[in-house]
């Protein structure tokens, strides 16, 4: 698709929408995880202070209990499975439903399954870890929680694991045509136009992601190379080793990522990719020249481009 149809979408008619194949090179992912919250509402403490401050309503306060205070092995596996979807699947999928179903290319789900594998057995493993120490830490919890302890709100031993799930849903991208509904001509038609629209806007919308990922790289590497000149000296701002990293790892996704075959996000992406191509970290630290010949190609592909 070209970058002039990308940026009139708004001026596209209700019935003139551009018809993509992506079920043919995409499918949608979703991840549903759960993790044991380790909170329970405490009625007699809540009581007590909607109590002691005078409110007027029960429903003033709520008291909830972290009934793990203090303890970080359940931390961990929350921590795990945000990693797993921020620094993951978000950056490796595009957006597609407002309920966390993401849009996979088919080209990258072999290396996104294989991940997607590796960690949930990283996730059944720190949860095995968690429900072997579980009884232990219930003991410690009646020290940490002091009064407010009760033995009642933390779940038996056997059933424990059972608050934890990681499970990955693979689902083939729908069409107009699979609606199978009597409705009549009319009405099914209706349902194909409404359905034909949605996909061209979420379509829209994941380049959109697209795009605006690389020209948020974009204009930090056109920053973070600028070299200021001051009394005659040059002086180069600082940057992270990983802003040449990511710009790589960006062109690969990008690549990935192109669902539409958008030309011209393509010949950015090629552009950025033979201009970081054999640089090195050093190489834009210490080289004048090399460190100005990347920043104006960075600026380049800004000025080229339509956002």
């Amino acid at each position: 698709m070209s970058t002039t149809n990308a940026t009139q979408l708004k001026l596209v008619l209700p019935m003139q929408t551009t018809r993509y194949n992506i079920d043919t090179c995409s499918m949608l992912v979703e991840l549903n995880t759960s993790v044991w919250t380790a909170r329970k509402l405490d009625k007699g403490t809540t009581d007590e202070l909607v109590h002691n401050k005078n409110a007027a309503s029960k429903d003033a306060a709520r008291v909830n209990k972290n009934l793990l205070a203090g303890r970080k092995e359940l931390d961990i596996i929350v921590q795990h499975v945000g990693k797993v979807r921020n620094n993951f699947v978000y950056p490796n999928t595009l957006p597609w439903s407002d309920t966390g179903i993401r849009l996979l290319p088919t080209a990258r789900f072999m290396g996104f399954n294989q991940r997607m594998v590796e960690e949930e057995e990283t996730f059944w493993e720190l949860v095995k870890e968690f429900v072997a120490i579980y009884p232990s830490l219930i003991t410690a919890q009646a020290m940490a929680l002091g009064d407010m302890f009760k033995r009642d709100d933390y779940p038996d031993a056997a059933e424990i694991e059972r608050r934890f799930g990681f499970n990955v849903n693979y689902i083939p991208v729908p069409t107009s045509g699979d609606f199978r509904v009597d409705v009549g001509n009319a009405a099914m038609q209706e349902l194909q136009e409404k359905y034909d629209k949605y996909t061209t806007e979420r379509v829209e919308a994941a380049m959109l992601d697209v795009r605006t990922r690389l020209k948020e790289h974009l204009l930090r590497m056109s920053d973070r190379l600028t070299m200021d000149t001051s009394g005659g000296e040059i002086k180069t701002r600082r940057f992270h080793d990983s802003l040449l990293d990511t710009g790589l790892e960006l062109c690969d996704l990008v690549k990935g990522l192109n669902i539409v075959g958008d030309y011209s996000l393509e010949q950015a992406r090629a552009s950025l990719e033979r201009a970081l191509s054999g640089v090195s970290v050093d190489d834009l630290r210490k080289n004048v020249a090399v460190r100005r010949d990347v920043k104006k190609e960075v600026d380049t592909i800004l000025s080229s481009m339509t956002w």
